[in-house]
């Protein structure tokens, strides 16, 4: 019982992997009527940093407001985060980098986001909150069902 290791879950370091922000219609598009067409994807990725239960955790955002047929902006933010993830059964190691992780470096990627379109000189936009519970349980329900498909063929 004392070699069994005690659950821990701690944020070490959040951290802003890679920026990227494009105007390529400006100046033009300030001329423009600001009724813009907004699409947002979203991404996460996880990787094991050592046996130690540390792991890296990533989050990126994708903003493409568009004018018509014109680009007003695209951003793009990954908001890194290393977490120590120790003492978990496998499942709840899973649901703590897939959902609990991407929904601590949220906030960090929100407004890294809301910053480069305010600097771009466009209106304010933040994006709404985002359930990665959800998330993470529809994923994997899809996962198990597509799993499930080929035995149920046979």
């Amino acid at each position: 019982m004392a070699d069994e290791q005690q659950p821990a879950f701690a944020a070490q370091r959040i951290y802003l992997k890679d920026v990227s922000y494009e105007a390529p219609n400006a100046p033009g598009i300030f001329l423009q009527e600001w009724e813009p067409e907004v699409n947002v994807e979203m991404d996460n990725s996880v990787t094991e940093l050592d046996e130690n239960g540390v792991y890296d955790v990533q989050l990126k955002i994708t903003v493409t407001a568009k004018t018509g047929d014109h680009v007003a902006y695209i951003a793009e933010v990954v908001q890194g985060g290393i977490f120590l993830v120790t003492g978990f059964e496998e499942k709840d190691r899973l649901r703590l980098t897939g959902a609990v992780c991407p929904d601590t470096l949220y906030p960090y990627a929100r407004e890294a986001l809301s910053n480069l379109m305010t600097k771009g000189s466009f209106p304010p936009f933040l994006l709404t909150p985002v359930n990665f519970d959800y998330i993470y349980n529809k994923r994997l329900e899809d996962s198990e069902k597509t799993e499930a498909e080929p035995a149920a063929s046979e």
